[in-house]
Parts: structure tokens; sequence; C-alpha cells
């Protein structure tokens, strides 16, 4: 049984495989100067190639916005409002300095001042169309769809994380379905 797990084949059919194994086509099989069918008459290969850029998709990558006048960064606070969450094994400080290690190059952040402009600029801000759901500890979930963006602060208005999940709106579903389950009462009284 294990031997056909460590078992992968490629199906692809016979042009995943060039033949000479050295991944250059047959010059006899090279048809240069006709344009395939789907570059159109007007576009180059190269412009019918590139993906079209939909304004509904999300913008993987892109930076959030950073507020003109920043506030004043300490180890607990963003200006008026609590830095981060705090837990029983790192500070408000720590868990910043964690989560823009981890999560500010998915928001082309550029130093730390520049994370927790965007962090608490996305959390106590906004955009149009961002979705919101309060869990019963207080806590507020964000979901921004269009940038794939999710966030979660805390009722004091401390950020607990932000981040762009992998499967975006699937996780949004997921979080709400927790949610939900959370609130409804189980016949079992579990």
């Amino acid at each position: 049984m294990l031997g056909l797990i460590g078992l992968v084949a490629c199906d692809a059919g016979p042009s995943a495989v060039l033949p000479d194994g050295a991944g250059k086509a047959p010059a006899e099989r090279v048809q240069t100067g006709k344009k395939p069918v789907w570059a159109g008459a007007d576009k180059s290969v190269e412009q019918a190639s590139m993906p079209m850029v939909d304004d509904s998709a999300p913008v993987v990558g892109a930076a959030l916005p950073i507020a003109a006048d920043r506030a004043r960064i300490t180890d607990s606070h963003y200006g008026d409002w609590p830095l981060w969450s705090k837990n029983r094994k790192y500070s408000a400080d720590e868990n910043a300095h964690y989560h823009f290690e981890k999560h500010g190059p998915e928001f082309s952040a550029k130093s730390y001042p520049d994370y927790m402009a965007m962090v608490h600029g996305f959390i106590h801000s906004p955009p149009p169309g961002t979705q919101t759901l309060k869990r019963t500890n207080g806590d507020t979930l964000f979901y921004e769809p269009k940038g794939n963006v999710f966030a979660v602060m805390t009722k004091q208005g401390a950020p607990r994380t932000l981040f762009r999940p992998d499967n975006g709106a699937a996780y949004w579903q997921k979080q709400k379905q927790i949610e939900s389950e959370r609130r409804t009462p189980r016949r079992d009284g579990y």
C-alpha cells in the first residue's frame, strides 16, 4: 500500500515532456511568424498572454493605505490605541513585532511603523465593502474581499492579527460558521 502512495504520475498529455529531455522542441515543430488564435489580430502574443486585471479581483500583495499623520508608537500604544493584543506568553510589543515580521511583506510594509499604521488604519477605519462580525468575547472580525484582508480587533481596540488568508472568502465563511456554532446552543448541552 505504501508503494502506491509514493507513486506519482503526470498525465498532462504528450506535450507535457518534450522528446529531447532538454526542454527544447525540435526545430521542425516550431512555427514562426504565425500568431496563436487566442492572440487576436490586434495584439502581440506578449500582450495577449498577459493576465487581465479586473477591478473586482483581489489585489494580493498590495499595500494598505498609510495615514499621513501617524500616531506615536510606544511599547504598549499606537497613539491612543493599544499597540497590539498581549497574551500570557508575549507582551503587546513582542506580538506586534512578531506579526510585522510574519505578515508585513504580504502588505509591502517597508518598516515596522508603516505596518503599524496600516494595521491600525485598517481596523479603526475599514475600507468600504469590509465585512465585520462581532464575537461573543467582544472581538471584531474584519474581512475585506477586494484586497483579501482578514483582521481581528479586541474590544479594547487592539489588533490581534491582520493577514491575507490563502483561501480568501472560504476562510471568512469558515470564521462566520465557527462564530455561528459558538452562539447556537447544542442539544446535548455541550
